[in-house]
C-alpha cells in the first residue's frame, strides 16, 4: 500500500517556528492565531499542503483557539509539510495537542495504520531503503500519534521503512483533551537504532484516514510545537 510516507522525498522545516530577531528560539503557538485564514496563514509561513490537505471537501484546516485544527471530512490522507533549513543543538520536541474524534479501530500493533495527528521527525539526509521497489526510500524517522488502542511508549513498526522508521503512540487522551508530549529524540532515537541522531532535517504533522472502519472523519488539534534550546539554522 503507498503511504504517508511519499512525504519522505522532502526534508522538512518552516520560518515560521523562528522569527528572524529570535533565532535561537524554534517554537509555534497556533493559538495565537486563531481567528485567521488557515489556509492563508499556512501559505504565508511556507507550509506545503500535501496529498488530500488542500483538498477543501476532503479536509479542512482552521486557526482557532484550540490551535491549528486538523479534520478529515472524508476517507483521506492530509499531510501538512515545512521545507526550510534544520535544527541544531536540538534534543527535545515539545507537542500540546489532542484528538476531537479517532479513526475508528485504529491500531498500528493490529495493522490498521490509521490516525487522526501523527508528528514526523526525520533525520539526516541519508536515505534508507523503504522495503520496497515502487516505495521511495526515507530518511530515519520518528513519527509520534495520538491513540486510543495501542500501547503508550512502544515503538512499532509500519507495513514499510522496518529499517528507519518507529511509529509510537504519545499518549491516550480523552475526545477533546490537550495533552502535553515531551520526547527525548536524541535518546530514543539511540535507543530504537543503536547510534546517535543525526541532526534533525525535518518535520510533518499528518493524518490518514484512509481505508475507514466507519466514515473516514477524524478531527485533532495542535496546540503548540516546540524544540527547547535547538538553534534554528535557515538555508541558503
Amino acid at each position: 500500500m503507498i503511504r504517508r510516507h511519499l512525504i519522505c522525498l522532502a526534508f522538512l522545516m518552516s520560518l515560521v517556528l523562528i522569527s528572524p530577531a529570535h533565532a535561537d528560539k524554534a517554537e509555534v503557538d497556533f493559538r495565537k492565531f486563531a481567528g485567521q485564514d488557515a489556509y492563508a496563514w499556512l501559505e504565508s509561513q511556507n507550509f506545503i499542503l500535501e496529498r488530500a490537505a488542500d483538498n477543501k471537501s476532503k479536509t479542512k484546516i482552521a486557526l482557532t483557539k484550540d490551535g491549528l485544527v486538523i479534520e478529515a471530512l472524508k476517507a483521506a490522507q492530509s499531510i501538512i509539510a515545512l521545507k526550510k533549513g534544520h535544527l541544531e543543538n536540538y534534543q527535545d520536541v515539545e507537542i500540546v495537542w489532542g484528538v476531537n474524534k479517532f479513526p475508528a479501530g485504529a491500531s498500528y500493533a493490529k495493522g490498521r495504520r490509521n490516525e487522526a495527528i501523527m508528528f514526523y521527525a526525520f533525520f539526516g539526509k541519508e536515505l534508507i531503503d523503504s522495503g520496497s521497489a515502487i516505495i521511495p526510500d526515507s530518511p530515519y524517522f520518528i513519527a509520534l500519534h495520538l491513540c486510543e488502542n495501542d500501547a503508550v511508549g512502544a515503538p512499532l513498526k509500519g507495513r514499510f521503512y522496518h529499517k528507519g522508521g518507529r511509529f509510537i503512540c504519545a499518549a491516550q487522551p480523552k475526545p477533546g483533551e490537550a495533552v502535553t508530549t515531551r520526547l527525548n529524540l536524541k535518546k530514543t532515537f539511540k535507543d530504537i537504532y543503536g547510534f546517535d541522531a543525526p541532526p534533525l532535517s525535518g518535520i510533518a504533522f499528518e493524518f490518514d484516514t484512509t481505508k475507514p472502519q466507519d466514515d473516514g472523519t477524524s478531527s485533532a488539534f495542535v496546540q503548540s510545537l516546540n524544540f527547547p534550546a535547538a538553534t534554528y539554522i535557515r538555508a541558503d
